[in-house]
């Protein structure tokens, strides 16, 4: 399945199987990944802004955050940082966004 269709049916109520965040999160690794290849994926790319604005983020963030996002509300913190802080963390340093 799509992970956007995943997002798009969370944010319209339905809750996420343990497949599914396994899912979400196998793609958010994925993502990472290919970022030190390249920035041509389109994790990059903007994600529609109601899916931006269902996750509480501002509109145009990268499809990978909103990833980091979803997972973020889906998995309890351990100790250090969230998934959305190490995503966005690594988009600074490539100097993808700006602090």
């Amino acid at each position: 399945m799509n992970y956007q269709l995943l997002i798009e049916s969370y944010l319209f109520g339905t809750s996420l199987s343990e497949q599914e965040i396994e899912l979400l999160s196998l793609e958010l690794e994925t993502q990472i990944m290919n970022i030190g290849i390249s920035t041509e994926f389109g994790c990059l790319n903007s994600a529609p802004s109601h899916i931006c604005e269902g996750l509480n983020l501002k509109k145009d963030t990268h499809w990978i955050m909103c990833l980091a996002e979803i997972l973020d509300l889906h998995e309890p913190l351990g100790s250090g940082k969230t998934k959305s802080v190490e995503v966005f963390d690594l988009l600074l340093k490539k100097g993808l966004v700006v602090g």
